[in-house]
């Protein structure tokens, strides 16, 4: 009797625990370092989480072209997925933080803790990254992000600058600071191409100007100049554009004056007119060059050729719009000798005693169109509430086009709509600068709604009109009663991943919006932050469910999930309320993840692990972190009976945290019978609620020997039908 007393109670330990299941494996391989018995044999820890790379690091100026980054490694991490946001500064010079949506993939899964970005282009941007660590081959969630403070590309020498005959012995060469640079590079070269160039000075950092003697013999000889910031690595910047300079010889002719655009500060669509003051000279064959630069290059270019007795001249020679453009005179004539002597540029360079520039480069520019254009819509309205309140749906935005202050006040803009983005366009609007300008510094607008819309600016002195600036298209609304599946029966031929767990089904309602092009999916751990496309492409218009394949999601593991409605450019506003779901088990996961709080709880009785065998007879209820588990094994006619009953048993909470709710809850009992040759069955069920609620039922389990030996659990989550699971699956 006493072994067959033993033979049941141990047998009622491995149908209910298979605690052995569940313990850590023992890694027996010996790495590079080697290591004796003791470091063979000892537990390695088990990675089930990856937390946030620290010390995320984007390099300031150490590149022209390319931004190093760098991290701390994450125990566990198998890659690293890397994402980047570019800002560029506001109106008011200033910039903003990114927002999640503004992160675009870099790497999908780089193996590394450095990277080297080679793709920014704009110097003036600022570049922020975010890493999160990653590892699919064992199924892990990744790891929440680490954002970097923004990287930059170092930049260029701006703007340089050479005296243009305004001494007779030296050329002063200025140009624009570099931020983080220790010191600066100028050469000189006597081809305009800047060939052949020469290192003839460095500087330091607080010196953003070089002055360069000049020999007698090269008066009046024009020489080119380069300019290289150097950052603290020793890297020398790219090269600046190039300045043209020369000094005086005495007898020139004097300095053109009072160079002015006559026509052409948004008062044209294709040329700009220039005049200037005659020169009078004692020399022969009086000659002006019209040179010009623009705000996209300060290189000095020669325009026109104008002979004596004419001092205007129209450029009409490839104007951009959008770009302003700098005119500058020079005349030349013939001494007695017959040699050509150059006059001052109009410009000379160089900076009067009131740190103003000496009879600065007339400004022109082409009429143009505005290079930024907002197409917003106010969340929550409807197109029912707007026709009722008689209101325009689409608040329009841009900011202004090039001029002064007071040029851009006397702007007139028309508003065009469309059905396509490459038109025809339709008239909606006329607007007055004057009247529309915010605080902000953009110009807005009510329109009717409309699939696309483009703006043309109108100089009302002229009549003149640009062309049609960039296109936009307004974002639609979000979707509306949102949800996401959770622990639900999605049916079909929905496939669990490698973990057991079945996906996520995300259902949206999608908006009346004749905006609306298709749906991005966004997922995260955290409800406010963390959030990742998930969707390659735009999902169709009409879709309104679907389901995430999510590779690493596992047992116990809840998700966020947001909905970006997006127009027919790709570009979104608005998403859907957060909503939380999380992936059903297939039932021999089911199973596993129930016992694991079965053996929890059975840890915590007494009796039952006790050395003697009669000693394990008894009764006994032990509280768990919530609820109950109550134990009673007697001895019953030839054999023994083992009840166990749980009473809204709770061992685990969902990520170790009491405030996201409870794991398994159990409530019911197991019924264990044998004979005295330890044969014998099982009957009663377990009710679960929690994150998996479902019902465990042990009446086809068979007892042999002491030990569960064959049979099934009967295995039934919530809107799923019974299977039943083998005994050995635990």
């Amino acid at each position: 009797m006493k072994k067959s007393i033993i033979s049941i109670i141990v047998g009622t330990l491995l149908l209910t625990g298979c605690a052995e299941m569940f313990q850590a494996k023992v890694d027996m391989t010996i790495g590079n370092n080697g290591g004796g018995l003791a470091g063979i044999l000892q537990e390695k820890a088990v990675v089930t989480e990856l937390v946030a790379p620290i010390q995320l690091w984007a390099s300031k100026a150490d590149s022209s072209s390319y931004i190093d980054l760098s991290w701390s490694d994450v125990e566990g991490a198998v890659s690293y997925r890397i994402e980047r946001a570019e800002v560029a500064a506001s109106p008011d010079g200033k910039f903003q933080e990114p927002a999640e949506e503004d992160f675009q993939e870099l790497e999908k899964a780089w193996y590394s803790t450095s990277y080297r970005d080679e793709t920014p282009q704009d110097r003036d941007m600022r570049y922020y990254y975010r890493v999160c660590a990653e590892n699919n081959r064992d199924k892990l969630e990744p790891s929440p992000y680490t954002v970097s403070e923004y990287g930059t590309l170092f930049g260029i020498p701006s703007s340089p600058r050479a005296d243009l005959g305004a001494s007779t012995s030296d050329i002063t060469v200025n140009w624009g600071a570099v931020d983080y640079a220790t010191g600066y590079e100028v050469y000189r070269s006597t081809n305009p191409d800047g060939t052949g160039a020469v290192l003839v000075s460095t500087v330091t950092a607080n010196q953003h100007k070089y002055t360069n003697s000049i020999v007698k013999d090269d008066q009046g000889r024009e020489f080119y100049y380069t300019v290289y910031a150097v950052n603290r690595l020793g890297t020398r910047s790219a090269a600046s554009s190039i300045a043209m300079g020369f000094t005086l010889v005495e007898g020139a002719p004097p300095q053109p004056q009072n160079v002015q655009v006559s026509n052409g500060r948004g008062t044209t669509a294709n040329g700009i007119e220039i005049t200037w003051d005659e020169v009078t000279t004692s020399g022969t064959d009086l000659t002006y060059y019209v040179y010009r630069s623009s705000s996209q290059d300060s290189a000095l270019v020669q325009v026109a050729t104008i002979g004596a007795g004419t001092t205007k001249y129209k450029d009409e020679r490839q104007l951009k719009p959008n770009l302003y453009y700098y005119y500058q005179i020079q005349a030349t004539a013939k001494d007695k000798y017959g040699q050509t002597l150059k006059s001052p540029f109009s410009d000379s360079g160089r900076l009067n005693t009131n740190g103003e520039p000496n009879n600065a480069a007339a400004e022109g520019f082409i009429i143009s169109p505005t290079q930024e254009l907002i197409a917003e819509k106010k969340p929550g309205e409807s197109k029912i509430t707007l026709k009722k309140l008689g209101e325009s749906k689409i608040t329009l935005k841009w900011l202004p086009a090039i001029g002064n202050e007071e040029e851009q006040k006397k702007y007139k803009y028309r508003v065009f709509g469309g059905s396509s983005s490459t038109g025809p366009f339709e008239e909606l609007t006329t607007v007055e600068a004057a009247t529309s300008l915010g605080a902000d510094g953009y110009i807005t607008a009510q329109v009717a709604s409309k699939a696309f819309y483009t703006v043309t600016t109108i100089n009302p002195s002229t009549s003149v009109e640009s062309g049609y600036s960039v296109v936009a298209a307004p974002t639609p609304y979000a979707p509306t009663k949102g949800g996401a599946s959770q622990a639900k029966n999605l049916g079909g031929a929905v496939v669990a991943n490698s973990s057991g767990v079945y996906p996520v089904q995300i259902t949206w309602t999608k908006p009346n919006d004749s905006d609306l092009a298709g749906f991005h999916i966004y997922r995260s751990t955290s409800r406010d932050s963390g959030y990742r496309k998930i969707t390659d492409t735009p999902l169709t218009e009409n879709t309104t469910s679907w389901n995430d394949p999510n590779d690493t999601a596992k047992a116990g593991k809840k998700y966020w999930y947001k909905v970006l409605s997006v127009n027919s450019l790709g570009q979104g506003s608005y998403y859907s309320e957060p909503a939380q779901g999380w992936g059903a088990l297939t039932h021999e996961q089911y199973l596993i993840e129930f016992n694991k709080t079965v053996v929890a709880a059975q840890k915590r009785l007494t009796y039952m692990h006790k050395p003697g065998s009669t000693d394990k007879l008894g009764t006994e209820t032990k509280t768990a972190e919530e609820g109950t588990i109550h134990y009673d094994a007697q001895i019953d006619g030839l054999g023994a009976r083992i009840i166990m009953r749980y009473t809204d048993l709770v061992e685990f909470y969902i990520d170790g945290d009491k405030a996201n709710g409870e794991y398994f809850i159990l409530s019911g009992e197991s019924n264990t019978s044998a004979n005295m040759s330890s044969n014998g069955s099982m009957y009663g069920n377990i009710t679960c609620s929690g994150m998996y609620p479902g019902k465990v039922y042990y009446d086809n389990v068979q007892i042999k020997g002491g030990a569960a030996g064959g049979g099934t659990y009967g295995v039934e989550p919530t809107g799923f039908s019974r299977v039943e699971v083998s005994y050995n699956k635990i």
